[in-house]
C-alpha cells in the first residue's frame, strides 16, 4: 500500500505548424512507504482532448496569439478547468510555428494565462522526444527492451526521437533517449488558396525544388506530376535521416541542428504526426488538406525501404506531441530538498552548468563556483530574471565536511549576485537538504535546493509548489529555443 497517493493536473498545449491542440491530464504520484525514497509518477491518465484546430495566423511570418489564447481559455472551460487548478504542464510551440516573430510572447502569454505553472517550451530536439513518449514509441522500447524510432511528420518539420530500452538484468526498466534527428520537411511546405493555385512555398521546399530542378512558383496551378516529384523527394530525405549516415548533402543541407556519425540499427518505427498518420492510408485526393500532406504521406507509403522497416502501430498519431507534452514533461524531485515555500512556484529560471566537483580538492572549489557565476552573470543579468539556477552534477563524497567546503565555496562564489536574487542549487546525487542548510548557515539570500535532477546550461527550470507533505516539488526543465 503506497503511503501518499496524489494527483497533478497537467495541461499539454501544442501549437504547430497547422493544427492547435490541448490535452488536460491527470498525474497520479505516490510517495513510496519509508519516508526516504522520493515520490513517483506513476500513472498518467488524459481527462480532455480538445478539438484539433487549424493555427491561427495574421500573415505568413505572426501568429494570432489572441486567437490562439481563446481556443486554449475555450479548451479549459470545455474541461472545467479554472487556471489556478493546474500544477503543471507545457506549452511547446512546434515546427515552422517556433520561428514566427512573435512566437516567444505567444508561449509566455499562454503560459501565464493557462495556469500558474505551465512552462513554455520549444526546440524541435524537445518535440522530437515528447512526440515519442506520446505516441508510444518510448514504452514499445521499454517493453521490449529494443531500439525504437518515432518518426514525427508535420507540417513544418521532422523530428526523429530514438528510444533504447534498458534491461536491470532480470527484467525490462524502461528507456532511454539515444538521439534526436530533425529535418527542415513536413507536409504544410506548400501550400494551395481558396482558388486551388499553389499559394505559399516554404524556404525549404523552394531550396529542395530548386535543387531538383522543379518548376513550381506561387500562383501555379497545381501540377500533379512535379508535386508528386517533390513529396518524393520529401520521403526520400526523411528515409536518408533515418537510416544515415552517410547522408545525402540535400538532407544536410536540410538539417535542423547537427546530424549523427554514426548509423544506428532499429528494431521498430512508429509515425506520428498529422502527415505520419496518413501514411497507412494516405486520402485519396491527395490535397484534401491543402497542402502537400496527402502525397509526402503516399510517397513515404509507398517507399521501397519504408516498405522494409519494421513499423509499429502508434498509441497517438496526430496528438502525440501535445499528449507527451502533457504527460511526459514534468518530473518530481527527489524528497530531501530545502526550499522556501514562500518563493514558489519559479518560472523561466536560467541554468548554468556547475559540471563535476568530484574530482576537485576543497582549495579549488572557490574558483570554479566563481568561475561558473561569472559565466551565469555574462549570459544572464540578473536584474532581469527573477531566479537563477546553479546545476551540480557531483559533489563529491556525501560526507558533512565535504558538503561543508562546498557550501562555503558556494556562499563566497554568489556574493555578486544580488543578494534578494533567488538562487536555485540543482544536485543529482541525494543531498539537496543537507547541503542546503549549510548553505543557509552561510549565506542570507532566498535560496532552494532540491535533488535527483538533471539540468544543463542553456536549460530553464520551472518549480512548482510543493506536493507529498512538502518533500518534493513538480520540475520542469525546458528548452527555450527561439
Amino acid at each position: 500500500m503506497n503511503a501518499d497517493p496524489k494527483s497533478l493536473t497537467s495541461v499539454g498545449i501544442d501549437v504547430g505548424t497547422t493544427t492547435t491542440h490541448t490535452v488536460v491530464s491527470r498525474l497520479r504520484v505516490e510517495t513510496p512507504p519509508g519516508g526516504a525514497a522520493s515520490p513517483e509518477i506513476v500513472d498518467r491518465e488524459i481527462v480532455f482532448r480538445g478539438p484539433v484546430r487549424e493555427t491561427p495566423l495574421l500573415d505568413r511570418e505572426t501568429i494570432d496569439v489572441e486567437g490562439v489564447a481563446a481556443f486554449i481559455e475555450r479548451d479549459l472551460e470545455a474541461a472545467g478547468l479554472e487556471p489556478a487548478a493546474v500544477d503543471t504542464g507545457a506549452v511547446i510551440v512546434t515546427g515552422e510555428t517556433a520561428r514566427r516573430k512573435n512566437a516567444e510572447p505567444l508561449v509566455h502569454q499562454v503560459a501565464a494565462d493557462a495556469g500558474r505553472f505551465v512552462a513554455a517550451t520549444a526546440g524541435a530536439d524537445l518535440e522530437a522526444v515528447l512526440a515519442g513518449r506520446g505516441s508510444g514509441a518510448a514504452a514499445h522500447a521499454a517493453e521490449t527492451g529494443g531500439t525504437v524510432a518515432n518518426v514525427d511528420v508535420g507540417g513544418g518539420t521532422t523530428n526523429v526521437a530514438i528510444f533504447e530500452g534498458r534491461s536491470d538484468g532480470r527484467k525490462r526498466g524502461g528507456s532511454r533517449i539515444r538521439e534526436t534527428r530533425c529535418l527542415d520537411v513536413g507536409g504544410r511546405l506548400v501550400r494551395f488558396d481558396d482558388d486551388g493555385r499553389i499559394g505559399s512555398i516554404s524556404p525549404p521546399a523552394g531550396a529542395l525544388a530548386e535543387a531538383l530542378e522543379l518548376p513550381i512558383a506561387v500562383g501555379d496551378e497545381p501540377d500533379g506530376e512535379l508535386l508528386a516529384a517533390l513529396a518524393e523527394a520529401m520521403a526520400d530525405r526523411i528515409v536518408d535521416l533515418l537510416e544515415g549516415p552517410p547522408f545525402d548533402p540535400l538532407t544536410r543541407e536540410l538539417a535542423i541542428g547537427e546530424l549523427p556519425t554514426e548509423p544506428v540499427e532499429l528494431d521498430g518505427v512508429v509515425f506520428s504526426g498529422g502527415v505520419g498518420l496518413l501514411v497507412d492510408s494516405p486520402p485519396i485526393d491527395p490535397f484534401a488538406h491543402g497542402d502537400l500532406g496527402g502525397l509526402l504521406a503516399a510517397a513515404l507509403r509507398e517507399h521501397e525501404r519504408v516498405r522494409s522497416w519494421p513499423v509499429l502501430e502508434s498509441a497517438e498519431d496526430l496528438r502525440a506531441t501535445v499528449v507527451g507534452a502533457g504527460t511526459e514533461s514534468t518530473t518530481l524531485s527527489g524528497r530531501t530538498i530545502s526550499i522556501e515555500p514562500d518563493l514558489l512556484p519559479l518560472r523561466d529560471v536560467p541554468v548554468v552548468d556547475v559540471g563535476d566537483l568530484a574530482d576537485l580538492e576543497d582549495r579549488c572549489l572557490r574558483d570554479h563556483l566563481e568561475a561558473a557565476v561569472g559565466r551565469l552573470r555574462e549570459l544572464h543579468d540578473p536584474s532581469a530574471v527573477d531566479a537563477v539556477a546553479l546545476a551540480i552534477a557531483d559533489v563529491g563524497p556525501l560526507e558533512y565536511e565535504r558538503l561543508g567546503s562546498v557550501a562555503d565555496a558556494l556562499a563566497s562564489a554568489l556574493e555578486p549576485l544580488p543578494p534578494s536574487l533567488p538562487i536555485v542549487v540543482v544536485v543529482r546525487q541525494n543531498c539537496a537538504k543537507a547541503l542546503g542548510q549549510l548553505l543557509e548557515r552561510r549565506s542570507d539570500r532566498p535560496l532552494v535546493a532540491l535533488d535527483e535532477l538533471a539540468a544543463r546550461d542553456g536549460d530553464y527550470l520551472d518549480v512548482g509548489t510543493p506536493i507529498a507533505g512538502h518533500d518534493s516539488v513538480p520540475v520542469v526543465v525546458k528548452t527555450l529555443a527561439f
